[in-house]
Order: structure tokens, then C-alpha cells, then sequence
């Protein structure tokens, strides 16, 4: 009589998901896809799934928060890397030199590099222009005790911003 493996009962919400704690506690131990097969008594490709689907699920930051975070991270290793070289050790230039290059690589991310264009540059004239024709007095509401007049003759000093 041969002998048929029966599928074993579906796991619950529950029990996916100390599964999927299980696969990636033993990724990061270093097992492999065949070896966390055999205990978890599914198939290599079943493994792969599983941990394609959590990583295809997983929120991932903006870039700007991305950079925020990396450059809070390196900042002590930056630190300990400059106390080495201030004592001299030139075995920490090597490492000082990729974290700088890590330093770049995550400023250019958070640095904004935009310019306005004639565009916006015009709207942001024309609101800033609304401002101060808001600011200033009307000719015929006199400001608290201040003469209806201005003791200029009327006349408005303030520059015209240039476009």
C-alpha cells in the first residue's frame, strides 16, 4: 500500500503570520531558502513566495524621509570615523572617505535643487506686490492721527520688484 502525504490544516491568520516571523527570523540568520523549506515542510519556491509577497506589501518611505533616516544613522558612525582620525589613526581615512560618499549620495536626496521658473517667479512677484498694496494706507482713510496726505506729497517710494 503506498503512502499519500495528506496536505496538512491551513494555517489561520495567526499562524501565517509566526510563519512569515519564523522565514525571516532564519533569512537573517543566514539559512537558506532550501533549509527553511525542509522545516517549515513546504517547498524552496513556497519560501520564495512568501517572502516576495511581504516584501512586495511593506510601506516604503519617501525618498526625502529615506534620506532623512540614513543621514541620521550615519551621523555617529561619522563621528567615531572623525575621533580616529583625530588621534591619528590613518586606518580610519578608508572608512571616512566611503561614509562621506554615503554623506553625498543621501544630501543629493534631501537638498532641494529647485529653481523657479518665469512662471512662478511672476506669481510670486504679483502676491508679493498685492501684499504691500494691502499693507499701505488708502489715500482716503487717514492712518491713526496721521494727515490724510503723506508728508511727501503722495507720492509712493517703495520699488517696483524686477521680474
Amino acid at each position: 500500500m503506498e503512502q499519500t502525504q495528506t496536505p496538512g490544516r491551513r494555517l489561520n491568520i495567526l499562524g501565517k503570520a509566526a510563519r512569515r516571523k519564523r522565514i525571516f527570523a532564519r533569512l537573517r540568520e543566514g539559512w537558506g531558502y532550501d533549509e527553511i523549506a525542509g522545516e517549515e515542510r513546504l517547498s524552496a519556491e513556497r519560501i520564495r513566495q512568501i517572502v516576495s509577497e511581504v516584501l512586495d506589501k511593506r510601506v516604503i518611505d519617501r525618498g526625502v524621509d529615506h534620506a532623512h533616516l540614513q543621514l541620521e544613522r550615519l551621523a555617529p558612525a561619522l563621528r567615531i570615523v572623525g575621533e580616529a582620525i583625530g588621534r591619528g589613526e590613518l586606518k580610519a581615512v578608508a572608512p571616512l572617505i566611503k561614509l562621506i560618499d554615503r554623506l553625498d549620495k543621501h544630501q543629493v536626496t534631501v537638498v532641494a535643487k529647485y529653481t523657479y521658473g518665469p512662471e512662478e517667479r511672476k506669481r510670486l512677484l504679483d502676491k508679493i506686490n498685492r501684499l504691500r498694496d494691502n499693507l499701505e494706507p488708502r489715500d482716503d482713510e487717514p492712518a491713526d492721527g496721521e494727515p490724510a496726505v503723506p508728508a511727501d506729497g503722495g507720492e509712493n517710494n517703495s520699488a517696483e520688484i524686477p521680474v
